[in-house]
């Protein structure tokens, strides 16, 4: 069990949640500049509760 939840796949796993935080708020900005359907802010939450709160918000304030 302490191989699941070794340092190194723990880094691995914020940093995938993290990147996926970023790319879902990228592609529904996107999405809301061109007039489309957004991305449901259900999802948005659940990734942000997942761990991926830094992508998700840095995706607003450096870009």
């Amino acid at each position: 069990m302490s191989e699941i939840f070794s340092i190194k796949n723990i880094l691995i796993y914020v940093l995938v949640i993290n990147l996926l935080g970023f790319f879902t708020m990228w592609i529904d900005k996107y999405k809301a500049k061109k007039g489309y359907w957004r991305t449901p802010e259900k999802t948005i939450f659940v990734i942000t509760l997942l761990g991926g709160g830094i992508g998700t918000i840095s995706r607003n304030v450096f870009i």
